[in-house]
């Protein structure tokens, strides 16, 4: 069992290296995109929680209702 941890954790550190080194070779202009992805999604469920509303009901159970 313990050898499995650090088989994984091994794994799990490659897989962060990999994410790093290629987050190094990003150009600039795929830093960009990628910003703006983000900016975008970041908006969206911005956009998502101001539709939704807290209701209480009579049970005093909590419900959120789409508006």
């Amino acid at each position: 069992a313990n050898m499995r941890f650090l088989l994984k954790s091994k794994e799990e550190m490659e897989k962060e290296e990999e994410e790093i080194i290629k987050s190094i070779n990003e150009t600039p202009t795929q830093k960009e995109a990628k910003r703006r992805r983000l900016c975008e999604q970041a908006k969206e469920a911005k956009d998502l929680k101001k539709q939704l509303e807290v209701v209480a009901d009579e049970d005093d159970d909590v419900f959120v209702e789409a508006t």
